[in-house]
């Protein structure tokens, strides 16, 4: 710290004004989305199926309140978006510039981080309640079982360095989002209630080496492209693409884990005798304890065949969650399928070019 004071040059510091308007409609518009996306399952998502109520307001029928909150959320970014476009081209101070999303690469780069965002924790939010309500593990064996994906991660991180002087970072994504697919839809295919402890080690240990080469060079590919002067906006820009997916895949997975959960739960129920409103009321108490009543269903007689119908629908929500988050990152690899695997990481080529440039600067395609 003392060396970078007395030998490092004070960066100028230009005064900026913050664009409070479009900081609330982004945040009113997210907001709103993620809203929408947990509680569709809770209040209906076209019309009310049960009442919100907030403070002394019900919300009691009509059109369900999760489709207007999809409704506003829609207008929000749309403002927030159009308002970004017109501060950009005033010289204005936007919060985001929007004119680099013209730039391919950092276009699909960003959707790539967005998917792999949205199914890293969304897998991850709903793993340990079949691991822990569905299979017996205790909180401490649900978290060693995740060291698997951890210690793939890990490992994959710390190849994908040396492994740039031979093969770009757009393959090193690529070889990541496949292996992710993999490892996911090999979880999907051996979640049930009785799943062996090693092979879902394994699998997730695959996913995890995917995460590992798609995350360490996923910043690269989106950089390529962008003027070194945009470089720090468009960090930013993709460090939020992947808070986004993040919070987009926690709550859509487990919204569709949880549906899953009630619907098949009272789907087995229903075929085993027990009438359908019991049924539904059993699948809603286990999905509204995320679960966790499992147990004492399953020690009391009355209600053990309930525990097992439980468990059985969490495996299919595994499996449901497992497929969907898999057919994402496919997508994910066919929108790299459009970008040039111009970006590098190779030191010894970065430093006959004179540093980062070609990372973060390079030419224009």
């Amino acid at each position: 710290m003392a060396g970078g004071l007395l030998y490092l040059d004070v960066s100028p510091r230009t005064r900026g004004r913050i664009d409070g308007v479009g900081a609330v409609l982004s945040a009113a518009g997210l907001g709103l989305l993620a809203y929408a996306l947990i509680e569709g399952r809770t209040h209906g998502w076209l019309m009310t199926t049960k009442p919100l109520e907030v403070g002394g307001f019900t919300w009691s029928g009509g059109p369900s309140p999760v489709l207007v909150a999809f409704l506003a959320s829609a207008l929000a970014l749309g403002a927030f978006w159009r308002r970004q476009a017109v501060l950009g081209r005033s010289d204005g101070e936007p919060l985001m510039d929007v004119g680099l999303f013209r730039i391919r690469s950092f276009r699909n780069g960003n959707f790539v981080t967005l998917m792999v965002g949205l199914g890293e924790f969304g897998i991850i939010a709903v793993l340990p309640l079949w691991l822990q309500f569905a299979l017996g593990y205790s909180a401490f064996q649900a978290g060693l079982a995740l060291v698997a994906l951890a210690a793939g991660s890990f490992a994959a991180s710390g190849a994908s360095f040396p492994m740039s002087a031979t093969v770009s970072a757009l393959a090193q994504v690529r070889i990541g989002l496949v292996l992710e697919a993999a490892g996911l839809a090999m979880l999907a295919l051996i979640a049930s209630t009785d799943s062996a402890w090693w092979l879902i080690a394994i699998a997730l240990f695959v996913y995890g080496v995917g995460v590992g080469f798609a995350t360490a060079q996923v910043t690269n590919i989106v950089l390529v492209d962008v003027p070194a002067r945009s470089a720090g906006q468009g960090s930013g820009i993709q460090s939020a693409a992947r808070e986004l997916g993040s919070a987009l895949g926690i709550a859509l997975l487990t919204t569709l884990f949880f549906s899953t959960l009630a619907s098949g739960m009272a789907d087995r129920l229903t075929r085993d005798g027990v009438a359908a409103g019991e049924a539904e009321r059993l699948g809603d108490v286990v999905t509204e304890s995320a679960g966790s009543v499992i147990g004492a269903f399953a020690a009391d007689p009355r209600t053990a065949t309930a525990a097992e119908a439980a468990r059985e629908a969490m495996a299919v929500g595994v499996q449901v969650s497992g497929y969907v988050c898999a057919g994402l990152l496919l997508l994910a690899l066919a929108a790299t399928l459009f970008m040039s695997p111009k970006a590098r990481t190779d030191s010894r080529a970065e430093e006959k070019r004179g540093g980062r440039q070609g990372v973060a600067g390079g030419p224009p395609r």
